[in-house]
């Protein structure tokens, strides 16, 4: 059975220093309990208690700031109200543009009353944004983002049409 320095856990050739394998580990095993029984000034204790405080408040500084990183940015307020597109002036009522802008609002309508919750708060803000209520992110919860950018996808295209026919503008502001 070999025996193990009490220092570095090295086998112990002789017994010349035991419990320690040489004198190397002895002086530091010495220094070691002589620092550990040796009693503390009062700016020692102080100092290890502001470092103790020190260490703890960047410990919660750093589980604040990695949590808040983690949880992403705050979705958008619950009260999200959709646009009222009723102060456009009507234009060209019989016209195709007019009645496609019309039938793009009923599909978006029937789409939009498929979706719930969180779903349903990321396609309304993504019609907001198409009226340039605030930028177009979709940031938010998981259910929060799919919901904006299915509404994205479905509005790509009402989008441009938007943009260049005021026609098929007017049909879908008054569906």
């Amino acid at each position: 059975m070999n025996i193990h320095c009490a220092w570095c856990e090295r086998d112990m050739q002789d017994n010349a220093h035991a419990p320690y394998c040489c004198a190397r580990c002895e002086k530091k095993a010495n220094k070691a309990l002589a620092a550990i029984n040796a009693p503390q000034s009062a700016r020692q204790r102080e100092t290890r208690i502001i470092r103790g405080t020190l260490v703890s408040l960047v410990a919660v500084i750093a589980v604040t700031v990695s949590l808040r990183i983690l949880a992403g940015p705050p979705p958008p307020p619950d009260d999200i109200l959709m646009p009222h597109y009723g102060t456009a002036p009507i234009t060209g009522q019989n016209t195709e543009p007019f009645k496609a802008g019309q039938a793009a609002r009923r599909q978006w309508n029937r789409w939009l009353g498929g979706q719930h919750g969180d779903r349903r708060k990321g396609a309304i803000y993504w019609l907001n944004a198409l009226e340039n209520q605030h930028d177009k992110h979709c940031d938010g919860t998981v259910e929060f983002a799919l919901g904006c950018f299915d509404a994205h996808r479905h509005t790509s295209g009402i989008e441009q049409q938007m943009s260049v026919n005021p026609a098929f503008r007017s049909g879908w502001d008054n569906p």
